[in-house]
């Protein structure tokens, strides 16, 4: 359970609500309307696996889109990642070490805090114009990473045993939480090891399967995702990165995008299956559904321990 230890800030395992995991596996925590300085109140997640000695520090696994990881009863469109679940099966296999996940829930402002502003920094006018018009308010993914690395951060390593070190620390998320990862690796390359991102919503738009995004539009954010990638993505060497996508529903829009990621990672040294795993699920829609069952193949790639 949350732990207490000396020099922890004052209440930092205070207010921390056991609740029941749905797979019956390891023990969920959460923590109500955490209060931050730079954005709005939300709930934490905490799940720790079963399997590890009571007290000993885990790597630290934090998630996106929060709210909708562990139960199903807690999500209102009803289905969840099951993230409990497809860890302690990687756990039970010898795949990945016990691990830590913190599951940040979003806010009704979940478009402005994931929107990348780096990414933003190289749209053309036009595609930028799109975006902004398509989705209130101006990006606050600079607040949102200061929240996770700032506030949420020292408070997961106050309150419960964690190996609080980059090499132990990675983030993932899936469609805008799948953005929101890539840019707090981008902004926190010396906080955390790696990113898993699934379905990773590079399109911007709030476009349904039905729809067409403008003329030029992919063409302009994949090269402003070029742009990104080259800038501000850390050189292969000491991170790990895991980029996926269906082929059903607003997936199919993301090929240009993806590809382009895919090229500047690897100018700045990745290699595939080494540190960059890229993979296409034929089939797969946009959903959790679809992200819970290849959830394990992300988890092993991203948390298994280097050779």
């Amino acid at each position: 359970m949350p732990k207490s230890k000396p020099g922890q800030p004052q209440g930092a395992s205070e207010g921390w609500i056991r609740l029941t995991a749905p797979s019956g596996r390891g023990q969920l925590y959460v923590l109500r309307d955490f209060v931050s300085r730079h954005l709005a109140a939300r709930d934490l997640y905490v799940w720790r696996p079963d399997g590890a000695d009571e007290g000993a520090p885990l790597p630290v696994l934090y998630m996106q889109d929060g709210q909708n990881l562990f139960d199903a009863r807690l999500v209102p469109f009803g289905a969840a990642w099951e993230a409990d679940a497809s860890l302690s099966r990687l756990i039970d296999a010898g795949q990945v070490a016990p691990t830590l996940i913190v599951g940040v829930a979003c806010t009704r402002d979940r478009f402005a805090e994931y929107a990348p502003a780096l990414l933003f920094d190289h749209l053309s006018d036009p595609a930028r114009q799109a975006v902004l018009e398509a989705w209130p308010g101006a990006p606050k993914s600079a607040a949102y990473a200061r929240m996770l690395v700032e506030e949420i951060k020292p408070l997961i390593d106050a309150s419960f045993a964690t190996r609080p070190g980059r090499e132990s620390t990675f983030v993932a998320g899936s469609s805008m939480g799948a953005v929101a990862a890539s840019e707090l690796l981008a902004r926190h390359p010396h906080v955390f090891a790696g990113a898993a991102m699934l379905s990773a919503h590079f399109s911007l738009l709030p476009v349904t399967e039905t729809e067409r995004l403008p003329e030029g539009f992919s063409s302009d954010v994949a090269e402003a995702v070029s742009l990104f990638a080259q800038r501000h993505m850390p050189r292969a060497g000491s991170h790990r990165l895991w980029l996926d996508r269906g082929t059903l529903s607003i997936d199919r829009f993301y090929p240009p995008a993806h590809a382009a990621l895919v090229r500047a990672l690897l100018a700045l040294g990745y290699v595939e299956g080494v540190d960059l795993s890229v993979r296409t699920f034929a089939g797969a829609s946009h959903d959790e559904g679809a992200w819970r069952e290849r959830l394990d193949q992300a988890l092993a790639f991203l948390l298994s321990p280097r050779t």
